[in-house]
């Protein structure tokens, strides 16, 4: 398996941001806290998958 894990990261950061802005557009708070919790844990994904490339470029 050969992922890019830097590309899945910005991906994840990227889905984030979207999140984020769905949150700014909705006028319904639980559906925003939604969002935003959602935006959340695609950053938690994207910090997780920086650090798997970052451990592969140190075992190589």
């Amino acid at each position: 398996m050969n992922t890019d894990y830097m590309a899945e990261a910005a991906r994840h950061r990227h889905v984030a941001e979207e999140y984020r802005t769905m949150a700014s557009c909705t006028s319904d708070e639980g559906l925003r806290k939604v969002y935003l919790r959602l935006a959340d844990d695609y950053d938690s994904l994207a910090t997780n998958e920086d650090r798997v490339a970052c451990n592969r470029r140190l075992a190589n």
